[in-house]
């Protein structure tokens, strides 16, 4: 007897209970939202912000790329091309690593601009020494110390009683030297400490240098007058004056910088050789800078200006 073999019936499942997400064991009180909220607020001492995320442009890995370069560069015949791709980004050293190419050294992205608490205006700009941090000196007498990298502030110090007005660091980055609207001087270790303080000038002083040796730095001022002290006994030697006798009640100097190499044939000693910048006050400065460049040579200033090498 034959018997039809059918299909074997379909296999189908229905679960019994609907699938649930398991339930939160823990009681959830009314503000846990809000803390949730709060717990992304960074406290800085006077108000809560948001947490941002900070750009920030290291420059360690070019620094490091350079010192593994010089253990076999004998010179720039080791040096390898870099070519305009982003797969030689790796290949970048600092400007000191390309003297070849100047063109390596000029800057021409714009980064970043960062604003102090109390917006005044900053009259000069320095970087430490190890090139980590900025230091700027503003119209109400503070110090501002900046991360180089992340581009904000990390310290406002009290430094003055009037307006910074130079600012410089000693050849052996142990030393920063600055100087006020009033005439005063105050020596500052690395750690931001203030060690001295004395008046050098009676009216606003313009701007400082080191000599070579950091024993002696210069200093000019409204007055018309450079003036050489000692630096570790804050004497004054010599006092030097610009133009005619009749016009230095009249003239200002406005900058000055020590030669950083020795030059005898000048006749002069070398811990004296300097120059200075020296304008009339009636007329419109319009150079407030000068520094040698490495060969020891200087450019050409204005007609206007008395340039003279101390």
């Amino acid at each position: 007897m034959a018997t039809e073999i059918g299909s074997p019936p379909r296999f189908f499942h229905m679960p019994r209970f609907q699938h649930q997400a398991p339930r939160q064991l823990f009681y959830k009180r009314p503000d846990f939202a809000q803390q949730q909220a709060m717990q992304q607020l960074t406290f800085d001492g006077k108000r809560m912000r948001k947490a941002v995320n900070r750009k920030t442009i290291d420059y360690n890995p070019s620094v490091i790329k350079y010192l593994e370069n010089r253990i076999w560069q004998r010179d720039q015949r080791d040096m390898r091309a870099i070519q305009p791709d982003a797969g030689y980004y790796n290949d970048l050293v600092p400007p000191i690593g390309m003297l070849n190419n100047p063109m390596n050294a000029v800057t021409t992205k714009f980064v970043r601009t960062s604003t102090n608490k109390v917006k005044c205006p900053v009259f000069v700009v320095r970087w430490t020494p190890e090139g980590r941090r900025l230091v700027t000196g503003a119209s109400s007498g503070e110090f501002t110390l900046w991360n180089g990298l992340t581009f904000n502030f990390e310290t406002i110090l009290q430094a003055h009683d009037s307006p910074v007005r130079a600012m410089t660091w000693s050849h052996n980055d142990m030393w920063m030297l600055t100087a006020d609207h009033g005439g005063y001087v105050k020596y500052w270790q690395s750690n931001m400490n203030n060690v001295k303080m004395f008046q050098a000038h009676k009216e606003a002083i313009r701007e400082a240098s080191f000599s070579p040796t950091d024993n002696k730095f210069a200093t000019c001022s409204d007055d018309g007058t450079v003036r050489i002290w000692d630096f570790l006994r804050c004497h004054e030697e010599r006092i030097l004056r610009g133009g005619k006798e009749k016009e230095r009640e009249t003239l200002v100097c406005e900058t000055i910088h020590w030669s950083p190499l020795s030059c005898p044939q000048l006749g002069t000693q070398p811990s004296i050789h300097a120059c200075a910048l020296i304008g009339n006050r009636t007329s419109n400065l319009s150079v407030h800078g000068l520094v040698f460049n490495p060969p020891n040579h200087m450019g050409q200033g204005e007609m206007k200006h008395y340039l003279k090498k101390l």
